[in-house]
């Protein structure tokens, strides 16, 4: 269609006389580079392997450099504790906007695999295009958005639109079986790589990972209150006297508390207690090695 239309151009612009070299061409749109994501073996043979079953409007089959770019997003996704239904929405959003291509350009001065703009205050050109910082941004909006985990409850589509705030918001949801099917197979396989700090702002709590059911804590010195819920507004239900020993199954976000030189925004509860500690009470800052409540 572009070819014929530019054809077409220049025999009417010999018809009238016009005869500037200036008639665009089929050859004047040229795609805009890409930045490798770094295949390995693993993603030659991974792409391989999910080719044949990835036919969407976004993909058409994997190449070995799309998968390692997928890989490195879901590796960024588990560093900052997300589940893989998180790892399945900013898959969606990447098949969307760049069919899972590190782009170092696009639409005005978009960039990298969310296709990102630095003038609206995404970072700058070096950072978007590392495929961990834009991922990074990506989730950070998400959470923005939809707050306390709603985003993994709701729509796919709606929350990677909250996001990009696309002109063609009914897009996203038709990669949902592709990024389903790129999270199943690379998700147990891949590692998480460190999250990078937010640019110029205080560092915030971070997700723990899961690492196990239960957790025996000692109750400080000075003794401890526990509250029927996550903040220091909830009843006391209980007081613990200082070196007791006490176990916690699983935690919560809620109330951030300070207490000396530690502060946390995660309250461990207490089963036998029937109520939530404070982290920061604990003396285990930023939280503990527990699944969510």
């Amino acid at each position: 269609m572009r070819r014929h239309a530019a054809q077409f151009a220049v025999v009417l612009a010999s018809a009238i006389g016009i005869t500037s070299t200036a008639v665009p061409t089929a050859d004047a749109w040229r795609p805009p580079r890409v930045k490798a994501c770094g295949a390995t073996a693993d993603d030659k043979a991974f792409a391989a392997k999910l080719s044949p079953t990835i036919h969407s409007a976004g993909l058409s089959g994997v190449s070995a450099d799309q998968v390692a770019c997928a890989r490195q997003i879901l590796a960024e996704v588990k560093a900052e504790g997300f589940s893989s239904q998180a790892g399945k929405i900013a898959l969606m959003t990447a098949i969307t906007e760049t069919g899972l291509r590190n782009y170092l350009g696009g639409d005005r001065d978009s960039l990298g695999l969310f296709q990102q703009r630095p003038s609206m205050g995404w970072g700058t050109r070096a950072q978007i295009i590392r495929p961990a910082y834009s991922t990074h941004k990506f989730l950070s909006a998400m959470v923005k958005r939809y707050p306390h985990g709603s985003w993994a409850t709701a729509d796919p589509g709606r929350v990677a639109q909250s996001v990009q705030r696309s002109a063609y918001p009914s897009r996203y949801n038709r990669e949902r079986t592709s990024a389903a099917r790129l999270v199943a197979v690379l998700w147990a396989g891949t590692p998480a790589t460190p999250a990078p700090a937010a640019p110029s702002k205080p560092a915030k709590p971070t997700k723990p990972t899961p690492t196990s059911a239960a957790l025996a804590l000692v109750v400080p010195g000075g003794g401890i209150r526990v509250r029927s819920g996550a903040t220091t507004a909830a009843k006391q239900v209980r007081f613990l006297k200082g070196h007791s020993k006490v176990t916690a199954t699983c935690q919560r976000l809620g109330k951030s508390v300070k207490i000396g030189s530690y502060r946390s925004a995660y309250w461990s509860y207490l089963p036998a207690q029937k109520g939530y500690v404070s982290n920061a009470a604990m003396h285990r800052n930023g939280g503990t090695a527990l699944k969510a409540c």
